[in-house]
């Protein structure tokens, strides 16, 4: 990866500093602020984005649908197997569906999946497969993702997002496809946040 760009990655953690730790606005506004922008981070850094990805494919849909499915029971199962370990950080991101209503907070999920994936895979991701491997690639912004979650404090959180990290990032590294990663995101978020939560 260029030099330039990979400078392009470290934008994600002053925003996701603001979204988390400071006290501006609510938390679902600062969070759609810091999509925005990492949205457009992710257009600067790799314009060929604007071009790619427009045709809708059945099979990607319905990978991403699936697959957003198996993943948040993925979540269940392994929240009621390490509850004692997670609870009190899931309680923490739960207390965040309290400051907007659930109407905007599902409609805020759809944005911010589809902007985290456009910026994590499809910029970071794609970049770092470029410039490293394709395995190496996913591994490293797997990593980052996880990392930029340090400002949760919630150590669940981050491994949480290990998990997807690396999970998404392979779809997209063995599809090749946003699609199917956007849609496993958005699935998955609003099962896990609005209709199905843990607790």
């Amino acid at each position: 990866m260029p030099s330039r760009r990979l400078l392009l990655i470290l934008p994600a953690y002053l925003l996701w500093f603001v979204a988390f730790r400071t006290g501006f606005l609510n938390f679902w506004t600062r969070m759609l602020l810091a999509v925005s922008l990492l949205i457009l981070i992710a257009f600067v850094g790799r314009i060929e984005l604007l071009k790619s990805h427009r045709h809708v494919h059945i099979s990607m849909v319905l990978l991403g649908i699936i697959s957003g499915f198996l993943l948040y029971w993925l979540l269940y199962f392994g929240y009621v197997i390490f509850k004692p370990f997670v609870a009190k950080g899931a309680e923490e991101v739960y207390a965040l569906r309290h400051e907007a209503p659930q109407e905007l907070i599902a409609l805020s999920l759809i944005f911010t999946s589809f902007g985290e994936e456009v910026y994590w895979r499809g910029f970071v991701q794609h970049e770092l497969q470029e410039r490293l491997d394709g395995m190496k690639g996913l591994l490293t912004a797997s990593a980052v993702y996880s990392s930029v979650h340090v400002w949760t404090l919630n150590l669940p959180l981050m491994l949480i997002a290990l998990l997807m990290g690396l999970c998404w990032g392979a779809m997209y590294l063995k599809t090749k496809s946003l699609q199917s990663v956007v849609l496993s995101h958005v699935v998955w978020t609003e099962l896990v946040f609005v209709f199905l939560p843990l607790t």
